[in-house]
């Protein structure tokens, strides 16, 4: 296997691993944060770095794709088939899941790295979930949701392509909007420093398509280029640690790592790593938490950061339904915990 390894996909995605775990960590980028702080204190911090960071990757990726230095409309994102039902619904499951886990995908991440053993469990039931729609017994079901696609005439599931606009009207929007709404919310000086963390994260999007769209390129193996993401490059990593299986790009196989390691880098150096149990009734939550999040991930074909920051920077139609489910699901699980606690 590893005298097959690309060094350059490899190298990247342990590199951007590692960038995305020591930013995260230091910033607590997290859109369970954004949606509920936002919601419940009128706290626009992790919203104002999830916005910087989808408005730099947006301008970024159109960047890639504007210039043909990487075919953007070559990515999983933007096939041709509109995967409405593993979008909305596992959006849906997974933000479910987040509220439930108390953390995204990412935020998991690093506080596993962080010496949360609680995050540890929900991180083991994520992978597992994830795995076994990959690969396992629930692989049919999610063979049944993909096959319900609808084709789209476009070609590319593009929302620009599909409503005819000028390739460069939607990403200006996009980013314009972006920018107004920081503006806007909140006292964005007092959150100069998540807003350069969720810069930084945008442009590490930017990265991972330059790495795997330029750098690591392959003429005769060629690959359809990808950026950050988590749900599934943990799902393979899963598979390749537990059964020896490797499946994927060697970028996504070591991404989850150097997120890992970079998270725990940052925690160690600035002394916030500290072993913490679990809550013991909390356990069924992270369990089940966990197990949403890995089982809706893969359904939607991304988590907050593969749909939510990767995906969605393509502005493709399946990952933007895949974001209002991921949104729908985490206003439903902080509705009914907020019931179930009164």
């Amino acid at each position: 296997m590893w005298d097959q390894v690309n060094p350059w996909l490899a190298g990247g995605g342990l590199a951007l691993g590692l960038a995305f775990g020591v930013v995260a960590q230091r910033s607590r980028f997290c859109v369970v944060a954004a949606v509920s702080n936002f919601a419940l204190m009128r706290d626009y911090r992790q919203l104002h770095a999830y916005l910087a960071a989808l408005g730099v990757a947006v301008a970024g990726t159109f960047a890639m794709e504007w210039s043909q230095l990487v075919a953007i409309a070559d990515s999983g994102y933007r096939r041709p088939d509109l995967n409405w039902l593993g979008a909305l619904g596992g959006g849906v499951l997974f933000g479910v899941g987040a509220m439930l886990a108390g953390g995204c995908a990412s935020r998991t991440l690093v506080r596993t790295a962080e010496g949360n053993l609680g995050a540890l469990l929900t991180l083991m039931a994520f992978a597992v979930a994830g795995m076994a729609t990959l690969f396992g017994a629930l692989d049919p079901l999610r063979g049944w949701v993909l096959a319900r696609a609808l084709p789209l005439r476009a070609g590319d599931a593009s929302l620009s392509a599909i409503m005819h606009w000028p390739a460069w009207a939607l990403p200006l929007g996009v980013g314009l909007a972006c920018l107004a709404i920081i503006l806007l919310l909140g006292c964005w000086r007092d959150h100069r420093g998540t807003i350069a963390a969720g810069m930084l994260i945008g442009l590490l999007v930017v990265t991972g398509w330059w790495v795997t769209g330029v750098l690591g390129t392959d003429d005769f193996d060629p690959l359809p280029p990808a950026s950050l993401a988590m749900a599934a490059p943990l799902a393979r990593s899963a598979a390749w640690f537990s059964m020896g299986q490797t499946t994927g790009t060697a970028f996504a196989l070591f991404l989850v790592p150097g997120a890992l390691l970079g998270a725990l880098a940052g925690a160690v150096f600035s002394g916030e790593f500290r072993w913490v149990a679990p809550a013991s009734e909390r356990v069924a939550a992270y369990l089940a938490g966990g197990g949403l999040m890995g089982f809706g991930a893969v359904l939607a074909g991304g988590c907050n950061v593969g749909q939510g920051l990767s995906g969605a920077a393509t502005l493709s139609v399946t990952s933007l339904l895949a974001v209002a489910g991921i949104l729908a699901g985490m206003s439903l699980g902080m509705y009914w915990l907020s019931r179930s606690s009164a």
